[in-house]
């Protein structure tokens, strides 16, 4: 297509310079032709960062598992309001009434609030068994708040009741197989981390906060050095659907790719269409502070002036994964440094922007209205 799109890899190496992060990958494609699949700086002193090393893309990997859920609903295996409690069993403490679209739509009324699970070595099931037990903190359907991991071990879990097989094991073969994303997994098993080597990608802390309640209901932001943990073997391997897929960005590009039918049918287009409907909008995310429309399990609006029918996914304060069905556009960015909340979510708005502007008059014409990061509220 001839597209010059130098200026998205020079934002990555100026941003890099001043310490964001390290490295980072980033993947662009019309209809299927990649117009830009590139990695910039260092996973380690010395060692170049490349296109098929593998990243973590933290929540930028939720929409797989929501396609699992969909697959499941296109074969009549399962209900969008079909109540969790049908699947899980013990399922309760004021949460009885939450269904599947609550749990896509983060209305599930269970969100982050005391789940430390994500940051500690414990089994899927042991994960799953701890949300399961955590009482409502909000009656489902009356509040949105942001489930960072609950939600999604919740949908893995209703997954593999219905299907039989863990998570991971259907998203590898009923998802990552079939749109070959042959480095991409949700976690990554001891033996094959040897094998991978240090083609696994390591995070790095470059200033991330994370919203914390305090006892009076207050938030505030703290530092979430997320290297003390995230690169543990352990963590590697972890099963956490809301937040432990790994891969390069052209596997996630490729994920985006299929569903805008340039690849391999993950879901029927009718259902893609389901899924990209804003089934939530002018509800306050009380986890964020912020009023984002929402799909079933992924976002609607985004910085940077995407096409009005952009839908995707952000990763905590370091990736980003859209598809545009107007334009036949992917976009993917995935850096290794979680940098402060507002620098990171420029970095996301200056690549969406520099994609959109390279693409010049045809993008023009769909875009939504470039707003500045700075003044985005946080309180509640």
């Amino acid at each position: 297509m001839g597209m010059d799109l130098s200026a998205v890899v020079e934002l990555l190496e100026r941003r890099r310079d001043e310490g964001w992060h390290t490295c980072a990958q980033v993947y662009v494609s019309i209809g299927g032709e990649v117009l830009l699949d590139e990695a910039v700086g260092e996973t380690r002193p010395g060692r170049a960062e490349q296109t098929d090393d593998v990243m973590l893309w933290y929540s930028a990997g939720k929409p797989l598992t929501t396609v699992a859920v969909l697959q499941l609903w296109e074969r009549g295996r399962l209900a969008l309001d079909d109540r969790v409690a049908t699947f899980l069993p013990g399922w309760g403490k004021g949460k009885e009434r939450c269904t599947l679209r609550h749990v896509l739509t983060h209305t599930g009324g269970f969100p982050m609030w005391g789940d430390t699970g994500y940051d500690r070595d414990l089994s899927f099931a042991e994960s799953l068994a701890a949300t399961v037990a955590a009482p409502a903190q909000w009656a489902p359907g009356t509040v949105a708040a942001y489930h960072a991991s609950s939600g999604w071990r919740v949908l893995g879990g209703v997954v593999e009741a219905v299907d039989g097989r863990p998570i991971e094991r259907y998203l590898a073969e009923e998802v990552c197989g079939p749109a070959g994303m042959t480095s991409s997994s949700l976690g990554i098993p001891l033996a094959v981390q040897a094998e991978l080597g240090d083609r696994i990608v390591p995070v790095v802390w470059t200033g991330h906060q994370f919203p914390t309640r305090d006892a009076d209901g207050g938030i505030r932001m703290v530092p979430y050095k997320i290297d003390r943990w995230h690169n543990e073997p352990w963590h590697v391997a972890k099963v956490e659907p809301g937040g432990g897929m790994r891969g390069p960005a052209r596997e996630l590009g490729r994920f985006y790719e299929a569903l805008l039918g340039d690849g391999p049918t993950l879901l029927e287009p009718r259902t893609v269409e389901v899924m990209t409907a804003i089934h939530r909008y002018g509800m306050k995310d009380r986890t964020f502070g912020l009023d984002v429309p929402w799909g079933l399990g992924v976002q609607r609006q985004f910085t940077g002036g995407p096409g009005r029918r952009a839908f995707g996914h952000g990763g905590m304060a370091s990736s980003r994964g859209l598809a545009d069905p107007e334009l036949g556009l992917v976009l993917v960015v995935i850096a290794n440094g979680l940098a402060g909340f507002f620098d990171a979510e420029q970095r996301n708005l200056e690549i969406t922007d520099a994609v959109y502007s390279a693409l010049g008059e045809d993008a023009a014409r769909v875009r939504t209205p470039l707003l500045p990061v700075v003044g985005r509220s946080l309180s509640t």
